[in-house]
């Protein structure tokens, strides 16, 4: 599918038919993040895994701020007919509480995944005034090297063409996209406010042994929304799509395919 927003034609890659499922992919990755999960999803709905702006598909320049980004994804969801389920992963996650923030009926269905509501507080903040200065410094490559191993469970680790295959998605991305990306975080707003008024099916997904967003997060996520519900997914780390794509895909399968009708 191709649209415009800001000026750029964007192109969004998708795959299968049925309901529109919209997957948004986290920091310092890209559409591709998704693949497995959306070949997946591709037998029951019509899956869009879209770039945000400022890497692969979409030549926008990427925002500092996520009502930045909300804006492209409010753009994109425009061109779909509804019902529209999300789907969002960590920074994603927080593109899809701002973008509900300023538009609450923007989708039928939520899930959340390995993400969480809470702004950073001012440790959190210097974390990522040092990745800001390692990207500038050392470029994305040294980005890289931090963060796989923290991206995966320590059993993810040892399987070579996972651990290759993120690499290359992140070793592919713009120094300055990094960068916007890493402020962005670091200034987004406290999205806890609005758990409560969420009024559509949400689903909440996080990796057993996640160590960037540990699933006390995801509980908190889980217990604020009215009814969601929280899906543990054993053996994964925090990539969890990338890491367990067969039970990602499951758990969206089953949450969408109830939310959503046909």
């Amino acid at each position: 599918m191709r649209f415009e927003w800001g000026g750029h034609g964007i192109d969004v890659r998708e795959a299968g038919s049925g309901p529109s499922l919209v997957l948004l992919h986290g920091y310092p990755l890209d559409g591709a993040m998704w693949s497995g999960v959306a070949r997946a999803l591709g037998v029951r709905f019509r899956v869009f895994k879209p770039d945000l702006p400022g890497r692969g598909e979409n030549p926008a320049p990427a925002p500092d701020r996520f009502e930045g980004h909300a804006d492209f994804l409010a753009a994109l969801l425009a061109q779909l007919p509804p019902p529209v389920g999300l789907a969002g992963f960590s920074m994603g996650g927080y593109v899809s509480l701002a973008l509900l923030r300023a538009s609450p009926s923007a989708v039928r269905a939520l899930a959340l995944v390995d993400t969480r509501a809470e702004a950073d507080d001012e440790e959190g903040k210097r974390k990522r005034d040092e990745a800001i200065a390692t990207v500038r410094s050392g470029g994305v490559a040294k980005i890289a090297e931090g963060m796989v191993p923290r991206l995966l469970a320590e059993t993810s680790l040892s399987n070579r063409d996972l651990v290759d295959r993120l690499r290359r998605i992140i070793l592919r991305q713009k120094p300055e996209t990094v960068e916007a990306d890493l402020t962005a975080m670091r200034e987004r707003r406290d999205s806890t406010d609005i758990l409560p008024e969420i009024r559509i099916p949400t689903l909440v997904i996080v990796g057993e042994h996640d160590a960037l967003t540990p699933p006390v997060f995801s509980e908190k996520l889980a217990a604020a929304i009215p009814g969601a519900t929280l899906t543990r997914i054993s053996g994964a780390g925090h990539l969890t799509p990338m890491e367990r794509p067969g039970a990602v895909a499951a758990a969206l399968g089953d949450f969408f395919g109830a939310a959503l009708p046909a």
